[in-house]
């Protein structure tokens, strides 16, 4: 099984990282992975079978070829066909690796490139970029704030804590976002006898 998401993953789509923090987030990457699939085998479903069979989403990348340039980044992994053209002719002398478009001869001109991706994918990805960096704002010596306030005179400072006891763990909008947030029951109708069967309704009276 492969992580949702790597840590030049992070860098691309947060900020670069310290040496110390790269190989914090190494770490810390395969833990986040592995609490998601456990929360998704709490709701009795492996995440990974959700992905691979999540809803496809249609997606179209255009770049420019200068006549140099022979490698075209996508913006996500292409899943089933893909239906590339230059300057509206369709191409065939390329290969696609993981986001890689890359052409045998570099092109000039418009690039169109259409494919189709599971965008439940970059879903995982994202919430594992924002716990690693939840994780890497979190300095050793204490814990970040979600707000602050000083005070001059008597010196004084209040602080309220977004995760009291440091734990890595996936917050409720992580949970959303992931579709494993469960609907809870808040109230239990007592006088349906198919959930109550001791529950005998009363006797139609005669008049």
């Amino acid at each position: 099984m492969s992580d949702y998401a790597t840590v030049s993953d992070i860098i691309e789509l947060k900020r670069p990282l310290t040496n110390e923090e790269q190989v914090r987030a190494t770490m810390l990457i395969p833990i986040i992975c592995s609490l998601i699939r456990y929360e998704a085998k709490k709701t009795g479903r492996d995440y990974d079978q959700m992905i691979y069979e999540s809803e496809l989403v249609s997606v179209v990348d255009t770049f420019i070829g200068d006549g140099a340039k022979t490698i075209f980044t996508l913006s996500a992994i292409p899943q089933g066909m893909i239906f590339v053209t230059v300057n509206g002719m369709p191409a065939s002398e390329y290969t696609v690796e993981s986001k890689s478009l890359m052409f045998t001869t570099a092109p000039t001109g418009e690039i169109l490139v259409i494919y189709e991706y599971r965008a439940l994918a970059d879903i995982a990805k994202g919430v594992v970029c924002d716990i690693v960096m939840r994780e890497l704002n979190t300095p050793g010596t204490q814990l970040p704030a979600t707000s602050y306030s000083e005070g001059a005179g008597s010196v004084s400072q209040s602080f309220s804590l977004p995760n009291a006891s440091g734990s890595i763990k996936l917050w409720p909008s992580d949970m959303k976002a992931l579709g494993l947030k469960r609907q809870k029951l808040d109230s239990l109708p007592l006088m349906d006898p198919a959930r109550c069967p001791s529950y005998l309704p009363p006797k139609p009276r005669r008049i």
